[in-house]
This record gives structure tokens, sequence and C-alpha cells, in this order.
């Protein structure tokens, strides 16, 4: 008996001890894991997951599906509860960091020697007084997204190699193109497409702060600024100027283009619906981010040698891509080990500039679980400019960028650097939200758009002092 007592007692012990391991351990909470069912993902996860604790154990990673909203992450932040790291846009840090809810992680950034790896212009997103508040994810870049079927039905394009694929760029000599290359050939291009096949040439998004979000980027097209700062550098609206006054004009004109029809779709038009009407080829063209190009082949189901992605076209005042993307940042309320762990982890899972064996594990993983799932694969946007580390992401895109024929995208990609725009800085969201409301009603013949910009602009201006002062 007392020998059962004392193994009794040496297995509670054991039990007591190991539960203090546990309850030392620092907890992690990753908010961008992905969903159960992607079952793929999360086996990627798990495996990731796992090299990181046998590294440091001190660590505990805890899986959390956060999404983010304006509003879901208010909630979150203001109740102190955010996962240690999270994914956001690049309009969000200014608001994020003003209201406290983000680490400073210049320090940890600089330790591990990531600070000067960084693209600068992603970095300048998230430095607040000299101060870094993030780590981006990757970039992405706006370009318009073309149907090969519908130009080639359009007489647009055609088969110029003999390979099965429709050429918006002529293989044998570049700098013969065939898609729209001026905005007034957008909508040329668009009427052409109405009246030879008659499904619509491109849609214009006008919903759900989209309309917005693509307006800006006509907006300095036509020379706008949507934001001013003044000498005593105070943020003010800008909305109605002249040029943003003509570049709206400009858009409302597709909606009457076609002998006073429409060569838009009509109607409250999302970011899901480019992807399904173009995949299904009720248009032929649209506007949206290089990232998320595969949306018309799982939406629409289009073949992807029938998809071309080429730069937007240039306005009066110039060519200007939206550029944007994805940051990590990291919770103000969690402790400083906890954001450390947390930024160390994106090693893991290859979205460092590391090039350690996890991280190059990570990066052909990501790359296998995407062929696996027949996405398409593109060159993405790096937010990493070292050297070491770009060479080994072009080793990789040889390997598994799967599009036939790559000339119908490089433009896009060899024009980024060149054209590529920051959003809007201050309150963005809010400002594409009062966008939207002027874009969903350019349909109606006769909607007064400087009247609606004049009302637009003295919200933002109000809306922008209660903020800012």
């Amino acid at each position: 008996m007392r020998k059962i007592m004392s193994i009794c007692f040496v297995f509670l012990v054991i039990l007591s001890l190991t539960a203090c391991k546990n309850s030392t351990k620092i907890e992690v909470y990753v908010g961008m894991w992905p969903d159960s069912t992607n079952t793929n993902d999360v086996a990627m996860y798990a495996t990731w997951e796992q090299r990181f604790e046998a590294d440091y154990p001190e660590y505990d990673i805890i899986g959390e599906q956060f999404t983010y909203t304006t509003e879901a992450f208010i909630a979150r932040a203001n109740a102190q509860n955010l996962p240690t790291v999270f994914q956001t846009w690049f309009t969000e840090p200014q608001m994020i960091v003003s209201n406290g809810h983000a680490k400073d992680i210049t320090d940890i950034v600089n330790t591990l020697g990531w600070y000067d790896k960084m693209d600068p212009e992603l970095r300048e997103y998230l430095t607040f007084n000299d101060r870094l508040y993030g780590i981006p994810r990757d970039g992405y870049g706006l370009g318009l997204i073309i149907n090969l079927t519908v130009f080639e039905d359009a007489g647009l394009a055609t088969d110029l190699d003999d390979d099965g694929i429709v050429d918006i760029i002529n293989p044998n000599n570049p700098s013969e193109k065939y898609y729209p290359q001026t905005m007034d050939e957008l909508l040329s291009y668009s009427l052409t497409i109405k009246r030879n096949t008659e499904k619509d040439g491109l849609i214009i998004l006008n919903v759900d702060k989209n309309g917005g979000w693509q307006f800006s980027n006509f907006a300095w097209a036509f020379g706008a600024e949507l934001e001013t700062i003044d000498n005593q550098g105070v943020v003010h609206a800008n909305l109605n100027s002249n040029e943003a006054i003509t570049a709206m004009e400009f858009l409302k004109s597709f909606y009457f283009a076609n002998d006073g029809d429409s060569v838009v779709p009509i109607g409250n038009m999302n970011y899901s619906e480019w992807a399904t009407r173009l995949g299904n080829g009720q248009i032929g063209m649209a506007i949206c981010g290089n990232d998320v190009i595969s949306s018309a082949i799982t939406q629409g189901g289009i073949d992807r040698n029938d998809l071309a992605f080429v730069p937007i076209p240039a306005g009066p005042a110039g060519q200007y891509t939206l550029f944007g993307g994805t940051p990590y940042m990291f919770s103000a309320y969690d402790s400083d080990e906890a954001v450390e762990g947390a930024v160390k982890f994106l090693e893991y899972i290859g979205r460092s500039p590391e090039l350690s064996q996890a991280s190059q594990n990570a990066m052909r993983e990501g790359m296998q679980v995407a062929t696996q799932k027949n996405m398409l694969i593109l060159p993405a946007v790096s937010p990493w400019i070292n050297e070491d580390y770009t060479s080994f992401v072009e080793i990789l895109n040889a390997q598994y960028v799967n599009v036939q024929a790559m000339h119908n995208f490089q433009d896009f990609y060899d024009m980024l650097n060149d054209t590529r725009h920051r959003e809007e800085p201050y309150y963005t969201q809010y400002m594409y939200e009062l966008l939207d409301e002027v874009v969903v009603n350019l349909k109606n013949l006769s909607f007064d758009v400087t009247s609606s910009l004049n009302s637009k602009n003295q919200l933002f201006e109000t809306y922008l002092r209660e903020q800012m002062g």
C-alpha cells in the first residue's frame, strides 16, 4: 500500500510539474489561422506551429481565425482582446496606432536584422514618429483583368502565335499591345465589346467601399488629390476638386456611352461581382488587385489561360496603380515577449526576409498547397528587398508560376515600380464609404456629380476635424 501511495505521489508531482511548465509558456495568438474547412491549409499551419515550438519551446502558438473589418477590430480592440498578431489593410495603421492599439516593434525588428530588408515604401506605411508598428505580408497593385474570349469575340485581340491562347500583347513584338492604354481607350474598348458581343465592357464597383476605393485610382489619373495637407500640417478633404469631378463624370459616361445605354452592369456591384461576371463571360474587363486574380477562376469558372492582367490605363494627368497590401500588426495589449514570439513566428510561415531551412520549407509548402488547390500562381509583390530573398523567390516563381502566356501579364509587373501610388493615408475607409455614395448613383442621368461631391467633401472635412482636430 505504501508503495502504491508513493507511486501515486510521484505521479501527482509529475502532473503538477507538467501543469506548471505549460502555465509558464508564453501564449501567442495567431489571428490569421485558416478556417477549419481549408484542411490543406490547416495541416500546413499545424506543421509550421510544430517546427516553431520545437525551436522555441517557451512559446505556445494558438491559432485563431480573425477576419479584419474596421467594426470587428474596434470591438476587439476596445475590449483589449486582440490576437497577438493579426492582418489588416494598409489604410488602417494610422487609425490603429493613433488609438494606441498597436505594439511598437522597432527594436525587435532591428535586433532580428529585418528593418533594412523591408521595402522602404511599405515600411513607411507602418512607421509613425520614426517607430515601426507592423510588418508587410505582401503588396498588391490594382490592374485591369481581361477575359480574353470576350476580347476575341469583340474583335479586339486574337491568337497570334497559334498556341491556343489569345494574345493581348504580341509575343513576337511586345510593343504591339491590344489592351486599352488610355482612359479614352478604356471607354472605346468597352463600347466595342458592348456593340459587338452585347456583353458589358467594364464593371464599375459601387458598394461596400469598393466604389470609392477604385474611384481614387481614376481620380489620380485625372490629376486629383483627394486629401491635402496645408502649411500648418493640417489634413483636409479634397473630394470636390475640378479634377475629381472630371474623373467622376468620366465614370458616369460609361452608363450612357452606347447611344444613351450603359456599357457597364447596372445595379449594386460588390467585389465578388467582378470575379463571377468576368469569369463566366458576362463582362470583358474589371479592375482588381493582382493578389485576387484567382477569384475569376474559383468564382467564375474561367480557365487560367483565358485571363490577362495589364496596367490600369493612363489618364490626362498620368498613369497610376493604387498600391496597397496586407500588413501584420501586433496587439498593444499583449506582453513584449508574446509579440516578439509572434514576430519570430513569421519566419516559420515564410513571411520574413530570412532564408533559414524552416523559412524555405514554408515558402515551398505554400506554393505546393496553392498548386494542389489548382490556384492561379503568379509572381507576388514582395515586401522584402534583400538580394538572397529575391533570388530565392525567383527560383520559386520559375518552378511554380503556372500561366502559359506570361506575356499577357508582364506589362503589369514591368510597370508597377513606376506607376504605384499609395492609398490616401487618413481615415481612408470612411472616405471610400462617402465616395461609394456618389459612385452608386452614376447610373442616373440627372444625378448631379458636382453637388454630390461638394456634400461628401463637407462631411469628410467635418469628420477629419472631429478625429484630428
